[in-house]
């Protein structure tokens, strides 16, 4: 059977947004790392556009800002950036908007991917509200759209290329879910607040139309974790779990990943399993407030 390498990279990239978000990172679901400057000129101008500012200690600090790097056999490939927009409110409720940027490298063999992904997630929950991304795959652009209907216990979908529509569902919604982004701050928070406990987790989300979940055991045991944005080892927690979907690149099955063991339960680092072998992903650099990463002792 003749694999097209070209397309399965591209996949891969899309699916580290998600991976990224699991830090898993990963699950997973982002730079030339965006300066303090920026991102607190993006505060001010939310601010002046009427978006309530969020706590700085919440887990969606306004302005922060991270990078994950992609790794696939020796190369590395793209990268994945999250950021924090603002608080606001979407179809009524308080929101955090969220966004994650992916970019493929130069002279990546076949491939030419850049996404965008914007997300709104309940500012208590962190579940999704809604959700769209605008991808670049190849010369053409494909948009697609999800909304979450809570109130009518749906989800409406659609999906455009270069702005002709090419299809629309609706889905049924049995209850909240996350999506890749937003699914990133949830675990994070999730992580915050088993305190170091280990603890078994069934999250709900959404890929497109289908409705499956990630299950994953956290705070394994502590141990540390090195990446490339620290000199130094960080304290961190280990965590293992299973995706009980087949997303794109053939991702599905078990994974790892470590967090920061502290409050803030930044993702360091996600190990995933695809139909060619192991993606890593792992964090390149983070701006967030008043964070020092936790240095194991005597390191």
């Amino acid at each position: 059977m003749k694999i097209d390498m070209g397309r399965m990279l591209k996949k891969f990239l899309y699916l580290t947004s998600l991976l990224a978000g699991m830090a898993v990172l990963s699950l997973f679901v982002l730079r030339s790392v965006y300066a303090l400057s920026f991102f607190q000129g993006m505060k001010e101008s939310a601010n002046a556009a009427g978006w309530i500012d969020a706590d700085d200690n919440s887990m969606a600090q306004v302005g922060e800002g991270m990078t994950f790097e992609a790794g696939y056999l020796f190369f590395k490939i793209g990268a994945v950036k999250f950021k924090v927009l603002g608080k606001t409110v979407y179809d009524g409720e308080p929101a955090y908007r969220l966004q994650a940027f992916i970019e493929s490298y130069s002279g990546v063999p076949f491939v030419n991917l850049r996404a965008v992904y914007d997300t709104y997630a309940d500012s208590e929950s962190l579940m999704c509200l809604g959700t769209s991304n605008d991808v670049r795959d190849g010369k053409n652009w494909i948009f697609t759209k999800i909304n979450f209907d809570y109130s009518k216990k749906i989800v409406d979908w659609s999906q455009s290329e270069n702005g002709k529509m090419l299809r629309e569902a609706t889905v049924p919604l049995d209850k909240p879910y996350t999506d890749g982004v937003s699914f990133f701050y949830y675990l994070r928070r999730a992580c915050s607040e088993a305190g170091g406990k280990r603890t078994n987790l069934d999250v709900p989300i959404i890929v497109d139309t289908v409705r499956s979940s990630v299950t994953m055991t956290i705070n394994e045991k502590e141990e540390p974790c090195e990446v490339t944005a620290f000199k130094y080892p960080v304290e961190s927690y280990r965590l293992s779990g299973h995706i009980n979907f087949t997303g794109f690149f053939g991702i599905t099955g078990d994974f790892v990943g470590w967090m920061s063991a502290d409050p803030e339960a930044v993702p360091l680092r996600a190990d995933v399993k695809v139909i060619l072998g192991s993606v890593v992903v792992k964090l390149k650099s983070v701006n967030r407030v008043g964070w020092v990463p936790p240095r194991v002792a005597g390191k």
